[in-house]
This record gives C-alpha cells, structure tokens and sequence, in this order.
C-alpha cells in the first residue's frame, strides 16, 4: 500500500550518526540500525514498522489527555501505514486510485469534493481582490520557476511545507494572504500556477490521501468551438478552469491537464486537509510528518518531488 519510495531509501542510504544520545531520535535510530534484517523486502518491513512505532509514541504522548473516540482514526492511520495494510476493496479495485505516499482510513475517497460553504465561499468573494494582486505581481514580472519546460508549467510558491516563501511579496499581497488565512493548509504548497498554451501535464498522482487540492480560477481563456478552455481530468472526468470558481479534487486519483487555447491560464493552487479530518487528527498528521523529517532527513512526499 505505501510508497516505495522512502523505506529502500532509508535502508539503502541512510548513515546512523553513532555518537549520537542514546535516547534521542537519531540515537534510537543507530541503535535500530544494528539489527536490520538482510534482504530488499525485509529492511523496507523493517524501517516502516519501527518508524511507525516510533510515532505510535510520539502521538500517545502528545496526545495523551484525548479520548479514545478522539484517537480512533488516528491509530488506525498509524497501523494501516505500519503493518502496509491493503487499502479498502473499492480502492483497490479502482485503477484511476494509487497511494504513493500516506494512507489515512476513514475519509470519504472520490474525484471531486464539494466547494460549497466555507472557506470556499470567502475564497470566491475575494477572487477579484486577489486577481488584482496577481495582476500587480504580472507587471512587475515578478519570477516564475519552470517545472519543467516542456510541460508548459510554471509556479510562484507562496507557501512550501507550510512555510511562507522568502522571496514571495505577502506585504503586497493582503487579500491573498487574508483569504488563505481562513484555510487549513496541509503544510504542502500554495502558489499561483502558469500554464502556456498548447501544453499540459501528464497523467500522475500525488502522494498523501489527506491533502485535497483546491484551485481558483484566476485567468481562464475560453475560445469556444473546437478549441474550448483549459481543463484539468481526474478519474477521466473534466473540470474546466473559470474566473472565480473554486474547485476541490483528490490528488491521489490519476490526473492530468491541458490548455487548448492560445492564451496562458493561472490559478491559484491551494493543498489544504481533507475537510472530514478534526484539527486534532491534522496535528497527529504533521507530527508523524515532522517526526519522519527529523529521523531521516527526507519523506516520501520530497522524495516523489525529485522524481517528477
């Protein structure tokens, strides 16, 4: 069920610093490091249970004057990442569906998610202030990076990892920080995304089952007839870009884009918690998150990062 990409990583690559406290994370870890079983299979195993029971743990401890109700999903996530268990039978089945990253039991699993109600509605409101923001930011000719540029996608990253970008001008940009305010971010990234005419990305999933993305429409080109608007398709089912519109899809359904027309189109692209998630369990998620970063230096969400 999970990624393969951290566990082989970890066991292949990682160097236990020996001198390290005993009872400090790193210092657990070298010790751990001594008994690793031999094989591929059996050293992924291995890392993925003790890295789990290490957050078992940590989220016990942090969490301990909660309720067992409180708790209930949160040790379900722990164990099904622990113990790899298989996702539920109608995920399986679905081939349009892949987890490469963390697994959280529980959620309501489908393309599109509604983007009625707040914070959406408060997203909407403010998408004329934010598009004269964006605007200011255009003429400036404030950087875009390329990701890479055959696909035609460009990005200027106000939050990564849940931290403000240092180069992003929050101070010129009040209504957009104000809006993003009332959100919860999932501590992935925010930014204004560019996509050149003519060009699309690629059918891909991204890797926690958590992190729902929501986009709003900031320049959307419709040229009508044959040629049409800029769309995104997640599960084989379109979504068409428009000025003002707020749209919530699950990254971990394959997923892919294009711009048919000869303009660009900009959104803003938002990765925020699944809605069905309590703040509790969004805390437990960025512990095991922050706890995997500390231990070894990477997660499996970076990791996909330098793959794409």
């Amino acid at each position: 069920m999970l990624s393969t990409y951290l566990w082989p990583f970890v066991s292949m690559h990682r160097a236990p610093v020996c001198d390290l406290e005993p009872m400090s994370a790193g210092g657990r870890l070298c010790m751990s490091a001594q008994a690793i079983p031999k094989g591929e299979a059996a050293e992924e195993a291995y890392w993925r249970a003790w890295f789990w029971d290490q957050a078992e743990k940590a989220i016990e401890e942090r969490f301990a004057t909660a309720s067992k109700r409180e708790l209930k999903r949160v040790r379900a996530y722990v164990a099904a990442n622990r113990d790899a268990a298989p996702l539920p039978k109608k995920l399986r089945k679905n081939p349009q569906y892949e987890v490469i990253g963390g697994f959280f039991p529980g959620l309501t699993t489908e393309p599109f998610h509604d983007a009625a109600g707040q914070p959406w509605s408060a997203l909407r409101e403010a998408y004329p202030r934010i598009k004269r923001e964006l605007e200011a930011l255009l003429q400036r000719e404030m950087e875009f990076k390329d990701v890479g540029k055959p696909l035609g996608w460009r990005t200027m990253p106000i939050f990564y990892k849940g931290t403000l970008c240092e180069d992003f001008p929050a101070a010129d940009c009040p209504h957009t920080m104000d809006a993003l305010s009332t959100i919860r971010l999932a501590g992935e990234t925010v930014a204004f995304q560019r996509q050149s005419p003519g060009t699309g990305l690629p059918r891909h999933v991204d890797p926690c089952s958590w992190v729902l993305a929501c986009h709003l429409g900031l320049v959307c080109p419709d040229e009508g007839g044959a040629v049409g608007s800029p769309y995104i398709a997640v599960a084989g089912s379109k979504y068409h870009w428009r000025d003002g519109n707020v749209m919530l899809f699950d990254p971990s359904f394959r997923h892919e884009t294009f711009n048919p027309t000869s303009q660009e189109r900009i959104i803003l692209n938002i990765d925020v918690f699944h809605p069905e998630l309590t703040d509790l369990e969004c805390e437990a998620i960025q512990l095991t998150i922050a706890l995997k970063k500390e231990l070894f230096g990477t997660t499996e969400e970076e990791l996909h990062e330098t793959r794409q």
